[in-house]
């Protein structure tokens, strides 16, 4: 993981209504593996770009969080700690500094495993903004 990575599973490994819902500390960076009980939280780096536009380096970069779950409420109100963990707060990123942090899309969506249950992905892209 990179220095935005570890801040971002920073954030979300502090919110103890988070880590409650979860029964643990069920946050996974890119993937979880198979076999993994629900509910859980996965999270990466979706798109970044360099701004160029100072002297001093700055990088905007979105991050897919979401929560995956069995059950469609409990996807929905996992996806609210998220958002009350994520939008509009400083993370502290190792070697830079966040100035801005916010939710832009939604990410809503289910898939039927090969055994027949549906599992429901809620949570959003964040856009995540730094500078050296």
């Amino acid at each position: 993981m990179n220095a935005v990575d570890d801040a971002v599973y920073d954030a979300l490994a502090a919110g103890t209504a988070l880590l409650t819902a979860l029964g643990g500390t069920a946050i996974y960076w890119q993937v979880a593996n198979q076999g993994t009980a629900f509910p859980y939280i996965v999270f990466f780096q979706s798109s970044g770009i360099d701004e160029n536009s100072s002297p001093r380096r700055a990088r905007r970069m979105m991050y897919t969080v979401k929560a995956v779950s069995d059950d469609a409420d409990e996807a929905g109100d996992l996806d609210a700690y998220l958002d009350a963990l994520l939008h509009e707060q400083t993370l502290t990123v190792t070697g830079y500094g966040n100035y801005r942090t916010y939710r832009e899309n939604d990410v809503e969506y289910l898939e039927q495993t090969n055994e027949g249950l549906t599992v429901y992905h809620r949570g959003a892209q964040y856009g995540i903004w730094i500078a050296e």
